[in-house]
């Protein structure tokens, strides 16, 4: 029988009202409940999903005031992934915002038992990280000292020290390790029936056994959601469906893309060794291993991120409620040996079961919140990448802040939905994708490295001639953009390949084109950059361009203004530049990355006006960039028009009507930058 990690008796017990609403603890099945409470026919919000985040946006939503709130869940409160999440809270984070939000997660759940009553499982274990290699070690201390920076407290240690910490490890093959003694162990579970507790006190409704079909959206807006028990009005609806959430994204008139795909992630539990292990033995990342080690009722629970991960449900509606998957001792195997490498006294321990569970990964390792780019009152928090109980409060937190307040309080542009395109959500895209993502969970996180999967997406005209000239391509929202440019006889493989925290192989070759830029002149492929044109037929661009960028755009024709996109606060949203092409008309470039979120930011608040205009024209115009002391004698010999500054001053623009001038540029520059460069290389 399986072995049910996390137990919900204690929720269930202080709150009686919840006993008639589920079914017995045996059944995993969607029967309906024998006599469920009506659903109200309003609410403000509805919350789909019952795991850590969905009950975490619920408790921080009812904290800040918001009351008229429905949470609804397919199954059993905390019965989805969160059921078979390993527990571990730990705020080792390379980025600042998850280390922000793992860092309240952990003192949230350390107050959490005494606010609610629910016993949470709450067990401040410490957590050593450990290194293999100096690659490893340096990537520790860049960690470590982002937590210092935190005020959480981390030191590096000497493998001797980790002995003492833990006397099953074996060190022999360490370099050092990464002590931090605040991170700590949770009953997921338990943890989200507790907020669940806590928000259904400030007035949450909660039902279970209640699924989304579908929700509605009119005028662009979020207007009701339809559930397997009729229809609930709202303002708002947030999708914390975790695996589900793909598909529950296309339940609507106009699809909000939720790029995430579930694998296959196994962990063993074992019985008691001889000895029991305390429970406050500290948890064990070996991430050149690949694998966590943590106590479990005085035996071992590992699991790890293999090599060669079996993505999950491609094809076809996943109709998993979350159950232990088929055993595959074939495919654990490696991640047993290195576990055994780790722990040589585990070898004689008898292993209880081997759980294999789904979890979700998103294109870039980072989860995914925020309102959708689409339908405006849609929020999402999904895609955790096997970090939902380390990010669960803090996540959850910064969601609630974003809906009452309209933003939140840090900057988590990093997570935002509306850094993925339409390309990014493709089923086949994400398929590879997350082949690649979840064995990059335990890699070395390098400076200037590129995924290898989904490439070529999104490619400028020119894609061709400068590749054949040797160009190293990086990707940049599914854009492909050159690096820097292979002189002939190099390895190019090397030079892909090169990862390192030290000075790289392909170093002194940027360092040639730079000096080439200053000294010379250089042509940049820049057709990725994010172009939007706004018109209007009377003043209503200039008037509502005015309103959302901080600089004065009322200039004469053909002036740039470099500006920021502002919002309501005063807060910068975006960065870009915007030409007046004429009285009514204005040509706006912004970052690549940001063409979701300006396109949404534009939609949303400029007035619903037949006579204004906005349309992304980045894929109508192949954008190059020229710069260099040669730059204006370039330009001199390839135009008819003087380029003097009289004519031609700074923040200026002109539109250029030969069709071959682009192509004549290109090859004009590659013979001056060949002169330029035996001038300034000597060779």
């Amino acid at each position: 029988m399986f072995l049910r990690l996390l137990s919900d008796i204690h929720w269930r017990v202080a709150n009686p009202k919840w006993r008639r609403m589920t079914c017995s603890r045996q059944s995993t099945s969607s029967t309906a409940e024998p006599h469920p409470v009506a659903l109200p026919a309003q609410a403000q919000v509805v919350i789909c999903g019952g795991g850590i985040m969905g009950t975490s946006v619920a408790y921080h939503l009812s904290k800040m005031g918001w009351k008229d709130i429905v949470l609804l869940e397919q199954g059993r409160l905390a019965a989805g992934t969160t059921r078979f999440c390993a527990g571990i809270v730990s705020t080792a984070r390379h980025a600042s915002i998850e280390l922000k939000m793992a860092d309240y997660s952990n003192k949230l759940y350390q107050q959490l038992e005494q606010e609610t009553g629910v016993k949470t499982g709450y067990v401040k274990t410490g957590s050593i990280s450990l290194a293999q290699t100096q690659d490893r070690l340096i990537s520790l201390k860049r960690i470590a000292s982002s937590l210092n920076v935190m005020g959480i407290p981390c030191e590096i240690i000497t493998p001797k020290k980790v002995a003492q910490l833990h006397p099953l490890i074996n060190i022999h093959d360490l370099v050092g390790a990464m002590y931090v003694p605040e991170d700590a162990l949770v009953s997921s579970a338990n943890v989200s029936l507790a907020l669940a507790t806590a928000a259904s006190r400030n007035g949450v409704q909660i039902h279970e056994r209640t699924s989304v079909s579908h929700v509605s959206v009119q005028k662009g807006r979020v207007t009701a959601i339809e559930t397997d028990r009729g229809q609930i009005k709202c303002q708002y609806f947030v999708n914390c469906a975790g695996q589900w959430a793909y598909e529950l994204g296309h339940a609507t008139e106009e699809a909000v893309n939720i790029p995430l795909h579930a694998c296959e992630h196994f962990y063993i539990l074992t019985h008691p060794l001889n000895d029991p292990l305390a429970s406050n033995l500290p948890t064990v990342v070996d991430p050149d291993g690949r694998i966590y080690i943590r106590n479990w009722q005085g035996g071992i629970l590992s699991g790890g991120f293999e090599k060669n991960p079996k993505p999950l449900f491609t094809e076809g509606r996943n109709q998993l409620e979350i159950q232990n998957l088929q055993e595959d001792w074939d495919h654990f195997e490696p991640l047993l040996g290195a576990l055994l490498r780790r722990m040589p006294d585990l070898e004689a321990l008898q292993i209880m079961q081997l759980v294999n569970c789904p979890e979700s990964f998103t294109p870039d390792m980072r989860c995914i919140m925020g309102e959708s780019p689409t339908v405006r009152g849609y929020f999402v928090l999904a895609g955790m990448n096997s970090a939902g109980i380390s990010y669960g409060g803090g996540a959850g937190k910064y969601l609630a802040e974003w809906m009452v307040n309209g933003y939140p309080s840090e900057n988590v542009w990093p997570l935002d939905l509306k850094r993925f395109g339409a390309l990014q959500s493709s089923r086949t895209f994400l398929r590879h994708r997350v082949m690649e993502v979840m064995p990059l969970m335990c890699d070395l996180k390098v400076p200037r490295w590129d995924f290898q999967t989904g490439r070529q997406l999104r490619t400028s005209p020119l894609y061709d001639r400068l590749d054949a000239q040797g160009a190293r391509w990086m990707e940049k929202h599914g854009f492909e953009r050159v690096k820097y440019f292979v002189p002939p006889g190099n390895d190019l493989l090397d030079l892909g390949q090169s990862k390192t925290f030290y000075k790289p192989d392909w170093f002194d070759i940027v360092g040639s084109e730079v000096k080439c830029c200053k000294e010379a002149v250089c042509v940049i492929d820049m057709s990725s950059f994010t172009k939007f044109e706004i018109s209007s037929t009377g003043d209503q661009a200039l008037e509502s361009l005015q309103y959302l960028f901080s600089n004065d755009l009322d200039v004469p024709v053909g002036h740039v203004v470099h500006t920021g996109m502002l919002n309501e606060k005063g807060g910068y949203e975006n960065d870009c530049s915007i030409a007046r092409l004429s009285k009514r008309s204005f040509f706006m470039i912004s970052p690549t990355d940001q063409q979701v979120h300006c396109w949404a930011w534009l939609k949303n608040r400029l007035p619903d006006d037949s006579s204004l205009t906005v349309e992304d024209v980045t894929w109508k115009y192949t954008a190059l960039n020229l710069i260099g002391p040669r730059a204006v004698d370039v330009l001199s010999e390839l135009s008819y028009a003087p380029i003097t500054p009289e004519h031609f001053p700074s923040f200026f623009c002109k539109v250029s009507e030969c069709l071959s001038f682009l192509l004549t540029l290109l090859g004009y520059v590659k013979h001056v930058w060949k002169e330029g460069k035996k001038n300034i290389l000597g060779n």
